[in-house]
């Protein structure tokens, strides 16, 4: 089997480390090394934070949050291009997913990570601030505003696969065809194959040609950090996972995970995770999000008709035993 020396490079942005890995450490991209390459267009990760960050007031989407029910409010083309997505996503998802969410996720306490049972007219009350029908967007004049007040988004759903698919293209661009890029590993894109192209040896044509092409990528356990149920096989594939398993509250002996179903305004508890794979992470990112909030039938037809291959992990009747159900195209490897 061959030995492969992987370079990996990280920078801190959006609450998270984002690697890159590269599989020669010694690769040249162009006149310059690949580490210089990627370290460049790992720091430009800063600019999309910048501007997408509900944390500081004069980014893009802090401004539209404070001024957009009072104006249009102009947007640099990425940052347009990105709220056109998700609103397409929400379109596509009937509403499961929605960047307009924001409200909810408040009321009960999740964007403090303090989770707290609201009460009925309090979830009503956020309800009537979401809606991703009510964020009108004008080509035109490229500009984003609210049709009802008290409206606010929030891109922690897809900021991050947006993220990735930008650095992506950018590493693509200076011809490096293999690597694989993670956001804090529950949102992953893996490119070309982890081992180099070479000519193997006689003796290892058998072993290479049980070895799937790609990457492999685990899958982490939902409840026991740091422990994989699994691997999957990735090449130019991207994979996310949304779940409850490590943010949540009980109240009353029910459990509240921090996945809202933005359609009701009540947490989803159906599973402790769900993993999904396509072909953008920006997709993948807020397609797991959808898909999880959504019914077993739902999204298991969702996952059918736009082929993404899905793993819905579910509690085991055991202490910390899980159930997994997948489906799609998916090459799993037991661990």
């Amino acid at each position: 089997m061959w030995e492969v020396a992987l370079l990996e490079l990280k920078h801190r942005a959006m609450a998270c480390d984002f690697v890159v890995l590269v599989p020669d450490e010694n690769q040249r991209v162009g006149n310059r090394s690949a580490a210089d390459a990627v370290l460049r267009h790992l720091e430009a990760i800063e600019e999309i934070e910048n501007s997408l960050t509900v944390y500081r007031g004069d980014s893009e989407i802090a401004r539209v949050n404070a001024l957009a029910y009072e104006k249009p409010v102009h947007l640099k083309p990425a940052t347009f291009e990105l709220l056109q997505k998700a609103n397409a996503l929400a379109e596509r998802t009937q509403g499961a997913f929605d960047i307009t969410a924001g409200p909810l996720v408040e009321t009960w306490g999740f964007t403090k990570r303090e989770g707290r049972k609201p009460k009925p007219d309090e979830i009503e009350s956020a309800r009537a601030r979401v809606g991703w029908k009510h964020l009108i967007l004008d080509v035109e004049s490229r500009t984003a505003r609210f049709a009802v007040e008290g409206m606010s988004l929030n891109m922690g759903a897809i900021g991050k696969g947006h993220a990735i698919d930008v650095l992506a293209a950018a590493l693509r661009a200076e011809g490096m065809r293999d690597f694989l890029v993670h956001a804090g590993h529950s949102s992953v894109l893996a490119a070309g194959d982890q081992q180099p192209v070479a000519e193997p040896e006689e003796d290892e044509l058998d072993d290479d040609a049980e070895r799937p092409k790609g990457w492999l990528v685990g899958v982490s356990h939902p409840t026991r950090p740091g422990k994989r149920m699994g691997g999957l096989w990735l090449r130019d594939e991207a994979l996310s996972t949304s779940g409850s398993g490590k943010q949540f509250f009980h109240h009353q002996g029910k459990r509240y995970g921090h996945v809202i179903d933005p359609r009701t305004g009540y947490p989803a508890g159906q599973w402790l995770s769900l993993t999904l794979t396509t072909t953008h992470a920006v997709d993948a990112d807020a397609l797991s999000t959808a898909l999880f909030v959504m019914g077993k039938d739902d999204a298991e037809a969702y996952a059918t008709e736009h082929g993404i291959g899905l793993i819905l992990v579910s509690a085991g009747k055991r202490k910390e035993e899980v159930l997994l159900d997948k489906s799609g195209p998916l090459i799993w490897h037991n661990t």
